[in-house]
């Protein structure tokens, strides 16, 4: 037991690190489903972000999972992806008899029989899910969505940052495009007074 902590926290430093180096978000999502197939012993994991039209589309996988990055999902049924993205809240499911939807049947055909998943929240919204299948059901320990919110609470962080900075660059652009606007305008203000006093002169 104290091993698996002492691999946990490890794996948590691993991925707090590239959050503070600020890569880019693919490695980080990367980085971050391989630590949770790694730590908690599970056959697959994904990460999907939920999308303004309801859907859910797959970010990054990591291990034995039949989901692929781009691949889009209903949030349809019941699943733990759908049920995280309904609630806000981890959820865990046991087994996969009572599962339903798409994302449930592309992953029942893999042979995955439970499955975990907990929430990305960004900014009070929510962002995401990260979501993580093992094919046997014993495999589920208790507390282990707690163990995996601490991996998608450092996700979430890094995605905050990165929309931060995003604005801030969009807001420095807005500035500047704002101020050669000004500009301009004060520089034709300016040609305008003075063609009378030239056509004046003439005279």
């Amino acid at each position: 037991e104290l091993r698996q902590i002492a691999e946990e926290q490890a794996a948590l430093r691993r991925v707090a690190t590239l959050v503070a180096r600020d890569v880019p978000p693919d490695e980080l999502f990367n980085a971050a489903t391989a630590e949770v197939v790694s730590v908690l012993a599970a056959d697959g994991s994904a990460l999907l972000r939920l999308e303004a039209d309801g859907t859910a589309v797959v970010l990054a996988t990591s291990g034995d999972v039949p989901l692929a990055v781009g691949q889009r999902f209903k949030l349809e049924g019941q699943s733990v992806t759908s049920a995280v993205l309904r609630t806000g809240r981890p959820a865990r499911m046991d087994s996969y008899e009572g599962a339903t939807g798409s994302i449930a049947d592309s992953t029942r055909g893999s042979g995955i029989r439970a499955s975990v998943g907990a929430p990305i929240v960004v900014a009070g919204r929510q962002w995401g899910v990260m979501a993580a299948g093992w094919g046997r059901a014993e495999a589920l320990e208790p507390g282990i969505e707690e163990r995996m919110a601490q991996f998608t609470e450092l996700i979430a962080t890094a995605i905050a940052n990165a929309e931060s900075r995003a604005e801030l660059a969009a807001s420095r652009a807005r500035v500047v495009t704002t101020a050669d606007e000004t500009r301009r305008r004060i520089a034709s203000s300016r040609t305008s007074m003075m063609a009378p006093s030239r056509a004046w002169c003439t005279r």
